[in-house]
């Protein structure tokens, strides 16, 4: 009874003396995690500020693609310039052209008038006999050799009438021919002043959506840092408490739990060994069963994420649920955001900018072929990445549903859907969704012949 009482009274003690340890144990786990999370933290901080580095490398590209967008966009504005100047000259001269037009016609009409009277007359003295009647009518020979100069004279005149008036009628028509060609020319000016105007738009437009894409870049970067950096402080500030509290509990428990080790007998020892034992045995059991258990969901998991595959890719780039089906699917997919969307470079990438229809080229592209069930890659294809896929055609032989590109600020800088007659499906940094004409214009002047087929 006594033994039983003191291997009671012992147990208790230990009993009562582990639960400061726990403390520590806790504290210890306490510091441990937040050391953990600093770490986690700090690794999250070297990725943003390489991040950041790298926005601050891909800014210099795109301040170069900026600088040769403003270019671009100088010439088309000298150009207009020069194109507007010509239009105008070649109209005042159109107008110098018709005011002579006007002349000569009142000459050669005055001259009708004379040569209709001189015909009148004429043919009132008995026509071309009377001259000579005149001739013969003379009285001497010096009064003959004056007719005959008279009449050579009214000849000459006639004649010199008659050249004036096909002088001036060559003339009229050699004005005319002019005329009609200034003014196509007028009119070939006017149309290639308006394809400079588009160009000047688009060109533009993607200048602003370049830089709004690196101002939002650089924001979002040193926004997300900002807060790694405000956590990394507040887990120093934790770390700090933790250690101070870690290093309260050993100093409290280190007196007691020495007197528990010197009092607790050897056969409580004994017990608690034999005890852990079981108990360790216990958690073996129980850890087998949690990795079992955790291979299975494992397992589970794999094997589902094997049946919600989205269709990939055969080794030609080709889809591999393909067919006219498949491309009619994606162009009525991406038609029917035609006037709901906005432009917005980088955006398509996320359910936001998805549901809030901000789309560059290349994500409007990929999302519109995701709703026929075709992978164009991941969500950051881009128009580089786009480029590789499927079965280079040549432009000569594309059709609907292939994919178009166009060097805009870059190689192939934009990219669209073919639909046929020389039509695309794009987004474009003006108009958002929209269809577009590759046959003459703008882009025809920006396509660069690639040409690559998706879906067979």
């Amino acid at each position: 009874m006594n033994r039983k009482f003191l291997s009671l009274t012992a147990a208790a003690v230990i009993a009562g003396s582990a639960f400061v340890p726990l403390s520590k144990a806790n504290a210890e786990t306490a510091v441990k995690s937040i050391q953990n999370e600093e770490s986690a933290v700090k690794e999250s901080i070297s990725g943003k500020q390489n991040e950041i580095a790298k926005i601050a490398e891909n800014a210099k590209q795109f301040q170069s693609d900026m600088e040769k967008i403003s270019a671009k966009i100088r010439q088309t504005n000298q150009k207009i310039s020069e194109k507007t100047q010509e239009v105008s000259e070649t109209k005042d001269e159109v107008a110098s052209l018709n005011e002579k037009m006007k002349e000569t016609q009142k000459r050669i009409e005055e001259r009708n008038n004379v040569l209709a009277r001189r015909a009148r007359d004429i043919q009132q003295k008995g026509g071309a006999d009377s001259y000579l009647n005149v001739l013969l009518e003379s009285s001497s020979l010096s009064d003959f050799v004056s007719r005959a100069q008279a009449l050579t004279t009214f000849v000459q005149a006639d004649r010199a009438i008659l050249k004036a008036q096909e002088k001036d009628n060559k003339t009229l028509n050699t004005a005319k021919a002019e005329v009609e060609k200034k003014l196509q020319k007028v009119q070939s000016d006017l149309a290639e002043l308006e394809e400079l105007k588009e160009a000047n738009k688009y060109q533009l437009a993607d200048q602003k959506s370049l830089e709004a894409a690196l101002k939002e870049q650089k924001q979002a970067a040193a926004a997300e840092l900002a807060k790694l950096k405000d956590k990394e402080a507040s887990l120093n500030a934790q770390e700090k408490a933790a250690l101070a509290e870690l290093e309260s509990k050993e100093t409290e428990t280190a007196p007691s739990a020495t007197a528990a080790k010197s009092s607790a007998p050897q056969e409580s020892k004994q017990d608690d060994s034999a005890s852990t034992g079981t108990s360790t045995g216990r958690d073996d059991s129980n850890g087998e069963t949690a990795a079992h258990t955790q291979k299975e969901k494992t397992k589970s998991g794999s094997r589902a994420k094997h049946v919600a595959r989205v269709p990939s890719f055969s080794d030609d780039g080709s889809a591999s649920n393909n067919g006219s089906g498949t491309v009619e699917k994606a162009i009525s997919a991406g038609s029917a955001l035609i006037g709901h969307t906005s432009y917005k470079m980088g955006g398509g990438r996320t359910k936001s900018d998805i549901a809030n229809g901000l789309f560059d080229c290349s994500s409007f592209v990929h999302w519109a072929y995701a709703q026929a069930g075709v992978n164009l890659g991941g969500s950051g294809a881009n128009t580089d990445t786009l480029a590789g896929l499927g079965q280079a055609v040549s432009a000569s032989h594309m059709k609907r549903g292939d994919l178009v590109f166009f060097n805009t600020y870059k190689y192939n800088g934009h990219v669209g859907i073919y639909l046929g007659g020389g039509k695309f499906l794009d987004c474009n940094s003006s108009d958002g969704v929209s269809i577009d004409t590759m046959s003459s214009g703008y882009w025809k002047q920006c396509f660069n012949g690639v040409v690559r087929r998706v879906v067979k």
